[in-house]
């Protein structure tokens, strides 16, 4: 059973118990004086019922315990007592109930049993992980208020007690509200971590973590000195950006009002060779928010990554900003704003970005097909409906398809067997020709896929659209996809069949078991990397909390929300082993700024292919990853969710180098990283 229908089964499971505890309450309060045989046996069973599914839940908290700490702490340390005294409280009543119907003790005991389960049924959505003592005591006091107003009702102590006891748990819940959005106005972690910088502080700042022995207090270095030198000797790729609102007509007759950093979408492809100087002038016409360029899984310095906030100040309409980096490593990126990013990118502020080799790629046709969804339209590359081209029978294509929208992406190759040769701009060895697969790309992922021209039919299909295709024929015309095996070689016509399927009905390429394995053991870490000198743990979930000092039901990490999440701080050198866990039920791709990390193990299970580099890791609900990240680019790095609307959710925060600061504020200026 895999964690996430662990995770389903205790929500059941404990949901279950509070609505039979709180059912079997209001029954007895409100149950003829003396009750009527169907009212008692229906109080027995819903009490019954509610120990019963209390007992699962129980069981289920354990079996998540052993999938690890995260997933159980507080339903073990705090729900499971509060649902074993309301369990107790109940029965206690009940009994009594059946022998005294008449007073209000056995009432009172009934209902307070339903409100303790039912807290502890909520504890871990309003306390979650890492388990609050403070939370934990409110909730307590509020079963005990909301008891004793139960009491008073009853007990017909007058208006005087019940409204005191109602008045008291106002109190206590608007001074809970009032200490979480007390949290959500303190200093943030980002200008935290710069004063940490300055004193010079100890590691082991992160919560659950323990940071490397890096070097002694570095001198203090600010973001905006981080940046491309001037006089390099490199050919310069001059390019020109302008964001504005357009208008686009797409090929299917619909009609988009977007923003765009070019006159159609996406914008302007920008394609380099390795070694050169990129130097890319943004200018803003109408963007009234604000806009940045940020560089997706592009290592560059971190004065050139484009963070509103972090790295510069937002540009404003008529502003421009000028980014320079070298392009080091050859690959398939994208670029978009990080301003106010969940709005921006959707509506079309993106662009794909392409290093190719000094000696140039092997495959005569190379193709950059960014998927993005707008207006109802899903785009491959710079159109939606199905695209055909011909190509000659023979000739090596290469694809290189990028998720640019919010949620996960599957795409598939039917027609011809291909091959993934790349993942977020780094190579694959030795990959498998795959047929009848698809390769899952979560938001903000690339992968390029690689496949020879058949004298027949391809087709690049998506699952966010059965319309919207690339379709390549031979020059010559084309047999349908299936006609490409014989009929008489029933294994091949099985995989002809296959190919043919929407990209949402095939298996899932595993890409921790693809490719040719390195001679590191699976799950260790590389030797030439040295010893693993810091880790951290993140903690992803979702709960009540305030975000820019409204209320919301957030996004969290290790139970907070940008920009109070404690940043993962590092020396330079360090060797950094994260675990991100997912305890929600919704999927969270963790995109870390300036660096790739190698992937160790998810849920236990080590990696096995192909060391596999990524920038972004998409961690499904329940799932476990272990990766590795050396610290060799110094800097504050935003590291976030790149669904952008768990970003603008609180789910971002900072892997921040010791004595490196910013003098760059979140929320001054106009500045909106998310």
């Amino acid at each position: 059973m895999t964690t996430a229908a662990l995770l389903a089964a205790y929500a059941v499971a404990i949901l279950a118990a509070a609505g039979a505890q709180l059912a079997a309450g209001f029954v007895a309060a409100g149950a003829a004086r003396p009750p009527t045989v169907g009212e008692r046996r229906l109080v027995v069973g819903l009490v019954a019922g509610a120990a019963v599914a209390v007992l699962a839940a129980a069981a289920v908290a354990v079996l998540l315990a052993g999938r690890g700490w995260w997933f159980a702490g507080e339903k073990l340390l705090v729900a499971l007592p509060f649902t074993a005294v309301g369990v107790g409280s109940a029965i206690a009543g009940l009994v009594r109930w059946r022998r005294a119907s008449a007073a209000s003790g056995p009432r009172v005991l009934l209902l307070g049993g339903g409100l303790a389960v039912a807290a502890g049924a909520v504890a871990c959505w309003i306390i979650g992980f890492p388990p609050s003592p403070v939370a934990t005591v409110l909730l307590a006091v509020l079963v005990l208020l909301g008891t004793g107003l139960a009491w008073a009702v009853l007990a017909r102590r007058g208006a005087r007690a019940i409204v005191g006891f109602a008045g008291i748990a106002a109190v206590v819940l608007a001074g809970s509200l009032g200490w979480v959005w007390l949290a959500d106005t303190a200093p943030p972690s980002i200008e935290a971590s710069a004063a940490h910088a300055h004193a010079g502080g100890e590691a082991g700042s992160v919560p659950e973590a323990t940071a490397g022995a890096g070097a002694e207090a570095p001198a203090v270095v600010s973001v905006d000195e981080l940046r491309t030198p001037d006089g390099l000797d490199a050919p310069v790729h001059r390019v020109e950006l302008e964001a504005a609102q357009r208008e686009v007509a797409l090929s299917s007759g619909t009609e988009l009002s977007v923003w765009s950093f070019g006159d159609r979408l996406p914008g302007p492809e920008i394609r380099v060779t390795e070694g050169e100087l990129v130097e890319a002038t943004l200018r803003n016409r109408d963007i009234d928010d604000g806009v940045t360029l940020h560089w997706h899984g592009v290592d560059v310095p971190n004065g050139e990554d484009g963070v509103a906030g972090v790295t510069q100040d937002a540009v404003m309409p008529r502003g421009e900003f000028v980014s320079r980096f070298v392009a080091e490593t050859a690959g398939t990126y994208w670029y978009h704003t990080h301003q106010v990013s969940s709005e921006g990118v959707r509506r079309g502020l993106y662009g794909m970005l392409v290093v190719e080799p000094p000696g140039g790629v092997a495959e005569p046709l190379d193709l950059a097909v960014p998927v993005h969804t707008i207006g109802g339209a899903v785009l491959l590359g710079g159109d939606d409906g199905e695209q055909a081209q011909e190509v000659e029978p023979g000739t090596a294509v290469r694809l290189r398809v990028a998720n640019t929208d919010r949620t996960p992406l599957r795409v598939a190759v039917g027609g011809a067997p291909f091959r993934v040769v790349a993942v977020d701009g780094r190579d694959l060895a030795g990959g498998r020709e795959v047929t009848g697969e698809a390769v899952r790309l979560g938001a903000g992922a690339r992968a390029d896929l690689v496949f020879e021209m058949p004298d027949a039919e391809v087709r690049l299909g998506v699952d966010a659209s059965d319309d919207s295709a690339l379709v390549f024929r031979p020059a010559a015309g084309a047999a349908p996809a299936e006609a490409q095996v014989p009929a008489a070689d029933a294994s091949a016509g099985a995989d002809a069949e296959a190919s043919a399927l929407a990209p949402a009905d095939l298996p899932e390429l595993d890409l921790l078991d693809y490719g040719e394995p390195s001679a590191t053991p699976p799950g260790e870490a590389p030797a030439e990397f040295g010893e693993v000198t810091a880790t951290a743990e993140l903690v992803l979930d979702r709960m009540p909390r305030f975000v820019g000092g409204a209320p919301n039901y957030a996004y969290t990490v290790n139970g907070r929300v940008f920009p109070h999440i404690e940043p993962i701080e590092v020396d330079q050198g360090d060797v950094v082993r994260l675990t991100i866990a997912n305890r929600g039920f919704e999927v969270h791709p963790m995109h870390v700024h300036g660096h790739h990390v190698l992937v160790l193990s998810r849920d236990g299970e080590p990696a096995r292919g192909a060391p596999l580099w990524l920038d972004t890791v998409d961690v499904r609900p329940g799932e476990v990853w272990e990766v590795l990240l050396v610290a060799d680019n110094p800097g504050i790095w935003m590291d976030h969710c790149h669904d952008l609307e768990h970003a603008a959710g609180g789910m971002m925060m900072s892997l921040a180098y010791r004595g490196v600061e910013t003098p760059f504020e979140h929320d001054a200026h106009g500045n909106r990283p998310e």
